[in-house]
């Protein structure tokens, strides 16, 4: 039973300690929860609190076994050893935390060693508070006297030590004596009334004393510390000026009226690397650098401040410095000049990272070339130039080829290292008039300047610089034993004279570099007027693009595919069309680059893909058009989108179409670029019933590993090889082999572009198992005559 006892009392004492945050809001409201008292005060307060406690401890803990002795013979010995346990737990937990506030006061913070205090003040005064319930005898005033007198006398005596802490105190008073009071009023007879009224007058004039004593101790404490703090900040005072001069970071000196160096500190000797003893006694006059004296000699002769900024050989060492120099003339009491101070600093480390942050400002950080700004300042001085007015420059604007793919693979620590390179091997190529800039990621410019007087040799001499450079990147590059190669693509424009500013000659200079990468990189070309007027084409079509979806301009069109024995119209393809103002239609091979380059063609792609669904499913509901499914084409960036699934099965479900409605082609140059993306997505939507189609099989990377790895269900012949089979045995050879090889792995065949019934009617002799497609039996064409074409075909096979 004991044990349980103690056991409850400390569970219900830490308890408390550990949910401070919700104690916190009770205590507020007997502000425990904070001394409104400055900082150094409040520690002061907190320690003459723990001071005084462990006799306390003692006295209460005598106090209440002395009670219990004394009237364990009248009472129920089961509360008063409950309420005795209570007092001892108390007692040693508290006992405890004054053990360890005195060893180690910073265990906790201020607030929460406060906080522990503040609880077992009042969990003892509480405790003590139902003393008179347990010790007043009714029929024992002598006793009861007794237990007045020592209650009294434990608030008296807890009333002194904890008058540091006012509100403290009356918490404590008033928690031991109300309990008492309330005993007393309940007892009748002249000697209970008499203890009550002089219990009360003892609450009520202890009350007013524990003001007069809180601020006594207070103001104590407050003397106490500001003595310490005037006495701290006047020591304080005295060694900063003491050391002020000897200890100061910058270096000083004294000098008098004929500049001679009279003291010095240590921090001059340590900048000039000499000592003392070396220096005191100089005349500023007689130094062999004078350049300092001579730029303040103006002010020094009228008794003013003079500053110098600039470099400064020392005489003893031979140090090169940059120096900070202010020399203050010294004025006695009677205005008379005295000499003067002298502050030097030193600023050679701060002048050299200027140096530094400047040529970093103008510079590449990983290749240390030229930067966008330095090269536009050179190209500015360029212009700007008279004499350069009758001679050619030209500007070569370098863009490495698949760059990205090099960053990818190997890692943006390998790609930097090439950019390195690559630079290494464009300088060694260049004059040392020459500037080669890299503006950023895998761009770089070179600036030819003074090629020639004439336009063609300017031409001829540009045109060479580029082809040592498409030479110089030709060679493998070895980076981290790992072979690899690189090529770029070039655009050069011919400056002369101020007829055009930087920004535009780099520009054009893009341009014409944008121009080579379209036809085929690893290439070199020459700005002409006619790219501006194509570049404007296409900024104007990407705008257009912007609102085509909003505008209805985009339509789809559908092409039939149909069994090449049977006739039957198997399925067919959605083909999208673009009506772009009053030009007609858009070819895709224009189309899908613009919206690639635009950032469209994720947008474009979803209406593609929801319309399509759409439109399946109008056809399954009126049996107009029974196709087994819609053929949606699907670009290298589509199949990049991280959304790209999700729409596409959100778009089937919300039309209630089955997966097998929809098959996606895919070009086999989509499927090389991020072969292991587009792997992963090929077997996510295939597993979900959706199957791929091959396009245009034949004319990329063809390539069996990948018609082995990736479940494909269909594959597409392409036009070219249809084109010609009448007339060259070798593409009906192909095609014979690429249908076997499409068989044994269970591909069905596809064959485009059929225009011709003698080629319908070759290929079925090849396979009769095919289906195929082209303007033999009908062209791309709108909804409603697709609709018109299925009808009459159907008529047609049914007669």
């Amino acid at each position: 039973m004991r044990f349980l006892e103690v056991s409850l009392c400390k569970k219900v004492y830490y308890t408390s300690m550990k949910q401070q945050s919700a104690l916190d809001s009770i205590l507020s409201l007997f502000a425990l929860n904070r001394l409104s008292y400055p900082k150094n005060i409040r520690s002061k307060v907190l320690d003459l609190l723990y001071s005084n406690l462990y006799l306390s401890l003692f006295a209460i803990l005598f106090i209440a076994t002395f009670l219990v002795v004394v009237f364990s013979p009248f009472s129920d010995h089961l509360p008063i050893g409950i309420w005795y346990s209570a007092v001892v737990t108390i007692v040693i937990i508290r006992f405890a935390d004054t053990y360890m506030y005195k060893k180690n006061p910073n265990r906790y913070t201020r607030k929460k060693w406060y906080f522990r205090f503040c609880s077992g003040v009042i969990a003892s005064a509480l405790i003590w508070g139902l003393a008179p319930m347990l010790f007043i005898l009714k029929d024992e005033p002598a006793y009861t006297m007794f237990l007045t007198i020592v209650i009294v006398g434990l608030s008296a005596g807890a009333v002194t030590s904890l008058a540091p802490d006012r509100r403290l105190s009356h918490i404590y008073l008033y928690t031991l004596l109300l309990p008492l009071l309330i005993q007393l009023s309940l007892l009748d007879g002249i000697i209970y009334n008499s203890m009550f009224i002089l219990t009360a007058l003892f609450l009520f004039f202890v009350s007013s004393a524990i003001r007069q004593i809180h601020t006594t101790i207070l103001n104590e404490i407050k003397a106490q510390l500001l003595y310490t703090d005037t006495r701290e900040q006047l020591q304080l005072s005295d060694r900063q000026h003491i050391m002020m001069f000897e200890q100061t970071p910058i270096g000083s000196f004294y000098y008098d009226n004929d500049f001679n160096i009279t003291d010095c500190n240590t921090a001059l000797c340590y900048i000039m690397h000499t000592e003392k003893k070396m220096l005191v006694g100089l005349n500023l006059y007689e130094l062999p650098d004078q350049r300092p004296i001579k730029a303040m000699t103006e002010n020094l002769k009228n008794g003013k401040m003079a500053v110098y900024n600039g470099p400064y050989n020392t005489k003893i060492s031979g140090l090169e410095l940059w120096v900070k120099i202010q020399m203050i003339p010294l004025i006695d009491t009677d205005g008379e000049k005295i000499g003067g101070l002298c502050l030097l600093e030193d600023k050679t480390l701060e002048h050299a990272a200027l140096l530094e942050a400047e040529f970093l400002s103008l510079h590449d950080p990983l290749t240390m070339l030229p930067n966008r700004k330095l090269l536009k300042d050179r190209m500015i001085q360029l212009i700007a130039e008279e004499q350069r007015e009758r001679s050619y420059s030209a500007v070569l604007f370098l863009d490495l080829d698949r760059f990205k793919d090099i960053n990818d693979a190997y890692g943006h620590s390998i790609g930097d290292k090439l950019l390195i390179e690559t630079s290494r091997r464009i300088t060694s190529l260049l004059r040392e008039s020459d500037t080669l800039s890299r503006l950023g990621g895998d761009e770089f410019v070179v600036l030819l300047p003074m090629l020639a007087h004439e336009h063609d040799p300017a031409i001829y001499h540009a045109h060479k610089v580029a082809q040592k450079i498409h030479d110089a990147l030709r060679p493998p590059y070895l980076i981290d034993h790992k072979t690899m190669y690189i090529s770029c693509s070039i655009g050069i424009i011919i400056i002369k004279g101020k007829s055009l500013n930087a920004s535009e000659i780099l520009r054009r200079a893009d341009i014409a570099m944008y121009q080579a990468k379209s036809e085929g990189r690893n290439r070199t070309h020459f700005y002409d007027a006619s790219m501006d007027e194509k570049t404007r084409k296409n900024i104007h079509m990407m705008n257009s693009l912007r609102n085509a979806i909003n505008n209805n301009e985009l339509s789809l069109y559908f092409q039939p595919i149909i069994h090449i024995k049977t006739n039957e119209v198997h399925a067919a393809e959605a083909l999208l069309r673009w009506q772009y103002d009053d030009k007609g239609f858009i070819p895709l091979s224009d189309l899908i680059p613009v919206a690639e380059e635009s950032g469209l063609i994720g947008d474009i792609g979803k209406w593609v893909i929801s319309t399509a669904c759409r439109q399946m499913r109008i056809w399954q509901e009126n049996s107009s058009c029974n196709l087994k499914y819609i053929t949606i084409n699907i670009s290298p960036k589509q199949l990049r989108d991280p959304h790209f699934s999700s729409f596409l099965l959100q778009s089937i479900k919300s039309y209630h179409l089955q997966p097998s409605s929809i098959k996606l082609e895919v070009t086999e140059s989509a499927l090389i670029e991020n072969f292991d993306e587009t792997k992963l997505l090929i077997e996510k939507l295939n597993h979900e019933g959706i199957e791929f189609i091959i396009d245009d099989f034949g004319t990329g990377y063809s390539s069996l590993s990948y018609l082995k790895t990736l479940p494909f269900s269909t594959l597409k012949i392409d036009r070219s090889f249809i084109r010609d089979i009448l007339t060259d045995p070798d593409d009906a050879t192909l095609i014979r082999a690429i249908m076997d090889i499409a068989h044994q792995f269970g591909y069905q065949i596809v064959a485009e572009g059929v225009e011709e019934e003698a080629q319908r009617r070759k290929l079925m002799e090849i396979n009769d198992t095919i289906l195929y497609q082209g303007f033999l039996m009908c062209k791309p064409c709108t909804i409603s005559e697709f609709e018109e074409f299925i009808s009459e075909w159907q008529t047609k096979e049914q007669k």
